[in-house]
C-alpha cells in the first residue's frame, strides 16, 4: 500500500551511495521534486555538508561494521541479488515507485520490484554499461532487468543507442538529460586578453583514463614551442596524479600547469570565473570506460566558457559543435593542438562561443525545465 508525506506521494531513490562528489546531477534531481517526496536508500551517505538532505528520508546500513545484519544483507547483495534494507524501506514509507541509480542497482531493485509490485525506474550513466568487467558480470542480469523494468533513462542519443544494442526494448528507453540550476549560474562574456596577459585554460574533473587529461598535456606542451603566454589550472585528483605530475615535471611544464587537486564548490566556481576557456578531451578506457554526459561540460557552456571537447559518446550531443565547442577524434593530440591555437589567434570569437553555449544549455538542460519532463514520467507510470 502506498502512502504520502506532506500530501506526496513517496519515490524511493535507491543506489549504493548518495551523495559522490561527481554526481552532482543526480542531487539536482533528487532534491527538486515538486509533486513528489523523495527517499534516499543507500548502503552508505557521502558528502552531505554539499548536499544537504532530509535526515529522516535517508536510509543506510545503520549495523556500523561488521556484524550479524551487515553480513546478511552483503550475502543476499551478493549471491541472491536483492536487498533486504531496500524491501524494508519500501514498506515502511510506503513508497509509490523505485528509481535506481546505476543499471547494478536496477539489477538489485527487481527483487522488490516483484514482492511489492512497484514500478521500477533505472537510470544508466555510462561505466555500468560501458566498462568490460561490469557488463561481463551483468550480462545476463541485464537481460532480466530490461524484460521487468518499467522505464530506463539514458543521458543521451548515443547511450540510448547503446541500450537498445544491448537488449532493452526502445519503447522503455527514454533520455532524461544531466541539468542544472541555469538560473543560478552567473554568465560573462570572455574577452580577448589585454597586453602581457596569460591566456587561463581549466580541466575539471577525476584523473582516471577517460578523462583525456594525458591528452591535454600532451598537446599543451607542443602549444607551449608555439605561444607560451598560458596558464593550464587543473582541478581534480585521482589514481593517475602522478603519473601526471610527472609527465608536468619531465616535459618542463611546471611554468604552465598547476594541479589545484579537489575544490570546494565556491572555489571551482572562481576558477571558472579566471578562466578562459574549457580543455576537457574525454576517450574511452582500455577497461571500456566512457562517459555519458560529462556535467563540467554544461556548467563551463553555462558560465561563457568556449570548451574544447572529442567527438566521445553523448559530448557532441551536450554542446553546439564548431559553435559553442571544438571537438577533436579521440586521442587526436594534433586536433587538440590546432583548436587550442586557434582560441588563441582569435579571442574575437571567445564571445560568440561563449554566448551560443549558454543559450544552448538554458534550452535544454536547466533543471527547472527537466524536473517538469521527469515527473510527467513518473506519473505516466503510476496512472
Amino acid at each position: 500500500m502506498t502512502v504520502e508525506r506532506s500530501g506526496k506521494p513517496v519515490i524511493a531513490h535507491y543506489s549504493d551511495a548518495f551523495f559522490q562528489g561527481s554526481e552532482t546531477f543526480i542531487y539536482q534531481y533528487i532534491s527538486r521534486l515538486r509533486r513528489f517526496k523523495p527517499i534516499c536508500i543507500a548502503t552508505r551517505f557521502v558528502n552531505l555538508d554539499q548536499f544537504p538532505f532530509p535526515a529522516d528520508d535517508i536510509y543506510g546500513d545503520s549495523s556500523q561494521g561488521r556484524n550479524a545484519a551487515w553480513l546478511y544483507r552483503g550475502l543476499n547483495r551478493r549471491f541472491l541479488n536483492r536487498d533486504p534494507l531496500l524491501t524494508k524501506k519500501l514498506e515502511s514509507n510506503g513508497c509509490c515507485l523505485i528509481h535506481a541509480h546505476y543499471g547494478q542497482n536496477g539489477c538489485l531493485a527487481i527483487s522488490s520490484k516483484r514482492r511489492l509490485d512497484l514500478p521500477l525506474v533505472t537510470t544508466f550513466y555510462g561505466l555500468d554499461f560501458s566498462r568490460k568487467d561490469i557488463l561481463k558480470r551483468y550480462k545476463r542480469r541485464y537481460k532480466a532487468l530490461f524484460e521487468e523494468g518499467d522505464l530506463f533513462f539514458v543521458l543521451g542519443p548515443h547511450m540510448r543507442e547503446r541500450l537498445i544494442e544491448m537488449g532493452c526494448p526502445p519503447e522503455k528507453v527514454g533520455i532524461q538529460r544531466i541539468a542544472i540550476p541555469v538560473g543560478k549560474v552567473s554568465f560573462r562574456l570572455r574577452k580577448p586578453k589585454k597586453q602581457g596577459e596569460k591566456i587561463q585554460i581549466l580541466f575539471a574533473g577525476r584523473f582516471v583514463e577517460k578523462k583525456g587529461l594525458v591528452y591535454a598535456l600532451q598537446a599543451l606542451k607542443k602549444v607551449s614551442t608555439i605561444n607560451n603566454d598560458f596558464v593550464f589550472h587543473i582541478v581534480g585528483d585521482g589514481p593517475l596524479r602522478h603519473q601526471f605530475e610527472l609527465y608536468v615535471q619531465q616535459e618542463s611544464l611546471n611554468d604552465h600547469v598547476r594541479f589545484l587537486g579537489f575544490l570546494p564548490y565556491s572555489e571551482y566556481l572562481a576558477e571558472i570565473e579566471a578562466s578562459d576557456f574549457f580543455l576537457h578531451p574525454s576517450v574511452t578506457a582500455e577497461s571500456g570506460d566512457s562517459e555519458g554526459t560529462p556535467t563540467v561540460i554544461l556548467e563551463a557552456q553555462a558560465h561563457g566558457l568556449p570548451v574544447i571537447s572529442t567527438y566521445h559518446a553523448d559530448i557532441p550531443n551536450i554542446v553546439v559543435p564548431g559553435k559553442s565547442a571544438l571537438l577533436s577524434p579521440e586521442r587526436d593530440v594534433e586536433s587538440l593542438v590546432r583548436h587550442i591555437l586557434f582560441l588563441f589567434e582569435n579571442q574575437d570569437l571567445w564571445e560568440a562561443l561563449g554566448s551560443c553555449g549558454r543559450e544552448f544549455v538554458e534550452r535544454y538542460h536547466d533543471i527547472e525545465k527537466e524536473i517538469e519532463e521527469l515527473e510527467n514520467r513518473y506519473a505516466s507510470l503510476l496512472s
